[in-house]
């Protein structure tokens, strides 16, 4: 852009119409100097490029068909546009909006995932409250008989005393020397080890123990009775040997313990001097 646009104080339109005015006025100067030829010419075609370059506004403006205010004609910059400048930096990222509103509820997922490893168990409960008494049941069978036990005792002697002992299904039968000042122990002796022994079947099992002792007649046998589970009475003997110190009992023939053997009679219901 010329210097005479930037610092001329008149707009465009009145620039335009000075400069055509100059030029007219140079052109009849220049006749009425005699000019002629080649410079004729140029002077004639000037008003024609000078119409042209102010028809276009000069040769970096684009032509404006419509009026420009005289603030903008004022300031020369209507007519022309610039090239565009850089881009400038990315601005700073501004705060987060607000959040939305929840979306639409998803359809449910495929059912039947595999079934997750069993909890540990848990801690056991309080005891609930005790239930109703039940009704009584029926009486049951009658078990086997037990084992019986009983003693008796007998004295006839200031030198001793005797002892017949069941229990545990045995039969034991006992001495306790009196002589002397010095306590003495009771001494026993199992009957149960000898012959015949009942234990059972048709004898039955010893349920009842007796003694019957002959103290005042030296070498009288002592018998031991018992009486069985099945009613019946058994008997064996033994003798007791005072000049031993304490005093003992024997209970065998030689070597041999004494067997055991079934009275006869044995008691009977209704009998009288009599048995079976």
């Amino acid at each position: 852009m010329s210097p005479e646009f930037r610092t001329s104080p008149l707009g465009p339109l009145a620039r335009n119409r000075f400069r055509k005015a100059g030029m007219v006025a140079s052109l009849a100067l220049a006749l009425a100097a005699g000019a002629a030829g080649p410079a004729t010419a140029a002077a004639r075609s000037m008003p024609d490029q000078v119409r042209a370059a102010a028809g276009n506004g000069g040769g970096d403006c684009k032509p404006h068909h419509h009026h420009k205010s005289e603030a903008t004609e004022a300031g020369g910059k209507g007519h022309c546009k610039g090239p565009t400048g850089p881009t400038g930096p990315t601005g700073p990222k501004g705060d987060p909006g607000p959040a939305g509103p929840a979306g639409p509820k998803g359809d449910p997922g495929p059912a039947g995932g595999p079934t997750g490893p069993a909890g540990p168990a848990g801690p056991a409960g309080p005891a609930g409250p005790a239930g109703p008494k039940g009704d009584q049941g029926p009486v049951g069978p009658t078990g086997a008989a037990g084992p019986c036990s009983d003693i008796d005792a007998q004295q006839d002697s200031n030198n001793f005393e005797l002892r017949a002992a069941l229990t545990g299904g045995k039969t034991y039968a006992g001495i306790h020397d009196l002589r002397g000042t010095n306590p003495r122990n009771f001494l026993w002796t199992d009957l149960s080890t000898h012959a015949n022994y009942p234990a059972g079947g048709a004898a039955g099992t010893p349920c009842g123990v007796a003694i019957n002792g002959h103290s005042a007649n030296a070498g009288e046998p002592i018998k031991f009775d018992v009486m069985t589970t099945t009613g019946q009475v058994w008997e064996t003997t033994c003798v007791e040997v005072n000049s031993t110190n304490p005093a003992t009992l024997n209970c065998n023939t030689g070597n041999t313990p004494n067997p055991w053997t079934k009275v006869t009679l044995q008691p009977s219901p209704g009998v009288i001097n009599g048995g079976v």
